[in-house]
């Protein structure tokens, strides 16, 4: 008797099947929370769930409420797209200041939005089994990425590659976070800080390579 194929399924020896899947589903609620809104609704984590085809408690794994996944909706709506501020060709230390002013001056903005976004990122990684694969939508990599990119007739892979991950460090909720709660700073010295600590980095990684 012939066997029928089975559809494929997601196991535990696939981790980047898991994460695209984390990543669609994350999405799913991102785009389903800002199509109720536009129809000019206030909604509901449940609502948000139905409209993403997906079950409430998938939907509580991943936005623990409301106000969390509303401040993630504002921060997807509220990012330019690289190509409004930076051109590859460009400047890339003066890029990395500009990506990182861009993506802060939208966090500092609504800084409660900022702090129960972090939070809901903490207890998604606090509420999963495994964590072997990102659980969060590292939306600074799309500035980051493809300003280090374009260094590549310059820094080896590897240098690129240490170079976005230290990048990471410096731009992003937790570094607005750490400068103004433990560093002491102000909105306008945050933008200004965080935006020098990046260009520091990639002016770092030239030089080693210039000396290399």
């Amino acid at each position: 008797m012939p066997t029928t194929k089975s559809s494929p399924q997601l196991s535990d020896t696939d981790p980047d099947g898991r994460a695209n899947q984390r990543r669609r589903t994350r999405q799913a609620l991102i785009d389903a929370a800002l199509a109720l809104r536009d129809e000019g609704r206030d909604p509901t984590l449940p609502e948000v769930a139905e409209r993403a085809l997906v079950s409430r408690a998938t939907a509580y794994r991943y936005f623990p409420s409301i106000e969390a996944l509303m401040s993630e909706t504002a921060t997807d709506r509220g990012m330019r797209p690289l190509a409004a501020f930076w051109q590859p060709g460009d400047d890339p230390v003066e890029g990395i200041g500009r990506a990182a002013q861009e993506l802060h001056r939208l966090l500092v903005d609504d800084e409660a939005g900022l702090h129960v976004m972090e939070r809901s990122f903490m207890t998604v990684w606090l509420d999963s089994e495994v964590h072997d694969a990102p659980l969060r939508p590292g939306r600074r990599m799309q500035y980051i990425e493809p300003i280090v990119d374009a260094l590549a007739d310059v820094l080896t892979p590897a240098a690129r590659r240490r170079l976005k991950q230290a990048l990471a460090i410096v731009i992003g909720t937790e570094a607005l976070i750490a400068v103004r709660d433990v560093g002491r700073a102000s909105a306008a010295e945050a933008l200004d800080a965080t935006a020098w600590a990046a260009c520091a980095l990639v002016r770092q990684a030239l030089a080693e390579a210039a000396n290399a």
